[in-house]
């Protein structure tokens, strides 16, 4: 469906997932308007897909205002989010223009909640964490919510096989020393990574561990989704990462001094900016979710995805398209909150299944 009128945007369409993000988004018949900082980068992706481009730097609120003229919904895919949302967040509200972007940290879904009333004034959606970050694991809240009501207990885990941008590397490493959330009892508590381990289906018929991801923004988007108390995140991470975490919070100058800065620094600029093409088809992602009722019965589901990055991608677009069209509620939302498990499985090569339930 091609959809003129440019009332779509994409805010950092220069970076690797927001230029993913515009290829595919072309691909299923949008136009978004590309809207970037610099003037030669943002105008040199919008000529190579024939898209219109303006130019904001979000310390300028005048350029960014007479940016969003005319536009219903923006995807910020500009990080880090905890620099990029507030600034493009208060021209949204000024501009009664919806917000989406492609976060995933617990802090950052705090920020825009906190913000819920204000939004609401303005009739303005804010939805944070609309690919990877939240998609699959609010669907997979959602449904496990609705097959087992009186759950109480929620543990989400991911795995992810494929790539890693730049930015993920340097956003996963910088967060490494800080203690996290999760969320016991309505409340979000202090946690660190790595605390605990789980085993979890790997979707081949076999099985990998997680281990605790204090960052996740499940324990903010999967409470405001299903409204349970206690939930618990868990991702696979590679061996050398999982030991980093844990020594991180001991002895944070591994990682904080400026010697150590720079090494990592030198280290994270020999990345590729994104997974190759090569990398984004071979690539796949599995989330698993086990929900629990006070007494003891339990449902388990599996979503089987393609890439992050990839399911990034097509998630978001879909997300902009279907805002552009109508479908927003003012205020702090969750994907599954406004389009519940079906925006999920609109990604290509996803797949929601019931694992074996547990009877009390």
């Amino acid at each position: 469906m091609t959809m003129h009128g440019n009332t779509m945007a994409i805010y950092g369409a220069t970076g690797y997932i927001g230029e993913l993000t515009t290829r595919i988004a072309v691909g299923k018949g949008l136009e978004p308007v590309l809207i970037g900082r610099g003037k030669p980068q943002v105008e040199e992706i919008a000529r190579r897909h024939d898209l219109p481009w303006r130019v904001a730097a979000l310390d300028d609120p005048h350029a960014v205002d007479e940016a969003l003229r005319g536009i219903s919904v923006v995807l910020n895919a500009a990080g880090p989010f905890g620099t990029t949302a507030g600034p493009l967040l208060d021209a949204c509200i000024r501009t009664r223009t919806h917000y989406l972007d492609l976060s995933g940290e617990a802090v950052d879904f705090e920020a825009v909640r906190r913000r819920h009333t204000e939004l609401v004034e303005a009739d303005v959606m804010a939805m944070p964490g609309g690919g990877f970050g939240v998609v699959p694991t609010d669907a997979v809240a959602v449904h496990l919510a609705g097959v087992l009501p009186g759950a109480t207990s929620l543990e989400l885990s991911f795995q992810t096989v494929g790539g890693v941008s730049r930015g993920t590397a340097g956003t996963l490493v910088a967060g490494l020393p800080a203690a996290g959330w999760q969320r016991r009892g309505g409340a979000l508590v202090p946690s660190r990574a790595a605390e605990q381990r789980r085993t979890i289906p790997d979707g081949l018929g076999g099985h990998v561990t997680v281990v605790t991801n204090p960052w996740r923004a499940d324990v903010v988007s999967a409470a405001e989704s299903t409204g349970i108390s206690d939930i618990s995140t868990f991702t696979a991470m590679p061996g050398p990462v999982t030991a980093l975490a844990r020594i991180a919070p001991k002895a944070p100058w591994l990682l904080t001094s400026r010697s150590a800065r720079g090494v990592l620094g030198a280290l994270l600029r020999r990345l590729p900016p994104g997974p190759s093409d090569q990398q984004l088809s071979a690539g796949r992602t599995v989330v698993h979710g086990k929900a629990t009722a006070p007494d003891g019965s339990a449902a388990e589901a599996i979503l089987i995805g393609p890439e992050a990055y990839l399911f990034t991608a097509h998630a978001a677009a879909e997300l902009l398209a279907r805002t552009a069209t109508g479908a927003a509620v003012p205020g702090f939302r969750t994907p599954a909150q406004v389009h519940g498990p079906d925006l999920a499985l609109a990604v290509p090569g996803t797949s929601l299944r019931d694992l074996a339930r547990r009877a009390s």
